[in-house]
């Protein structure tokens, strides 16, 4: 019992570390669409974190109502 909860554990912390690597591997497939905001303001602060995080470029399209971030 012990030894499938280490391999259950190990499963989990493996999986975690590849989801750290998800933004900047999806930085080079193009355009990712990350979600809507209520104002530009929200929209820009937000696609200026991602870019920290490695990502090249982003960019916010929407109206007065919603903006969509789009990151690559």
């Amino acid at each position: 019992m012990r030894l499938r909860a280490g391999l259950v554990v190990a499963a989990m912390a493996a999986a975690m570390v590849g989801a750290l690597g998800v933004p900047a591997q999806a930085a080079a497939a193009g355009w990712t669409y990350i979600g809507v905001y209520t104002s530009k303001y929200k929209c820009v602060d937000a696609g200026q974190m991602w870019v920290r995080e490695g990502f090249n470029e982003y960019e916010c399209s929407g109206s007065a109502t919603y903006w969509e971030l789009w990151v690559r």
